[in-house]
């Protein structure tokens, strides 16, 4: 008995920070949870955390989410969207509009595809990283666009939800442009400071401030 209000199965790909987050939380809320990466040993440590269990072929999945590398999102969401054409798809990327006109020039079916963004996350990555309580009261970007169906619009706004986090529709440029300023920029300058820093004298006398800010290079 599932204590969200998430209907069905959840399919998860990739078992690093963030698909592993995903699902040791829905599996704390009792929904079916089955993982897949293009790492075995990242499905193993995900399913040994509680976190699911593996991906078979009699999966029927009412919601896959998908949590690759921005660079592969397109092909992966086009990918499930073929391979199980009842589910609904989303993705966790940190851009959105870019992958969005991908499955468009690729004619995927975007009735069932809506792009979404946890801003969550953790100095560390993987699936060691994983924590059920990492989407508690933070934004999650449900990135709208014109051809998402309601029904596919709720599904993820559901998990967000189910998740506690706080769900905050913006259209996938919005998404990105917004993200370049809170999120990438604070980002790059972390990781120029950082290289900066190294083999500089006086680093020793540095206060919390410097360290908060070279924390997420």
């Amino acid at each position: 008995m599932t204590t969200g209000r998430l209907q069905g199965s959840v399919r998860v790909v990739g078992a690093g920070l963030i698909g592993t987050s995903i699902g040791l939380a829905l599996t704390k809320l009792g929904v079916a949870v089955s993982l897949t990466d293009a790492s075995p040993a990242n499905v193993s440590l995900a399913v040994d955390y509680g976190a699911g269990v593996p991906a078979g072929e009699g999966d029927n999945p009412s919601l896959i989410v998908v949590c690759v590398p921005p660079d592969v999102t397109a092909v992966t969401v086009r990918r499930e969207l073929e391979n199980f054409p009842s589910a609904i798809v989303t993705d966790v990327a940190s851009v959105k509009a870019p992958i969005l006109d991908e499955l468009a020039a690729a004619a995927a079916d975007l009735t069932r595809y809506v792009g979404s963004h946890p801003m969550a996350g953790r100095e560390k990555g993987g699936a060691a990283s994983g924590r059920a309580d990492i989407f508690v009261a933070r934004p999650w970007v449900i990135a709208t666009q014109p051809q998402a169906s309601d029904e596919a619009l709720q599904l993820v706004e559901q998990l967000a939800l189910d998740l506690e986090a706080i769900p905050v529709r913006l259209s996938p440029l919005e998404h990105d442009r917004a993200v370049a300023l809170v999120s990438h920029t604070p980002q790059l300058v972390s990781s120029l400071l950082a290289a900066r820093l190294v083999g500089a004298n006086g680093v020793e006398l540095a206060g919390q401030g410097l360290r908060d800010t070279v924390r997420i290079a």
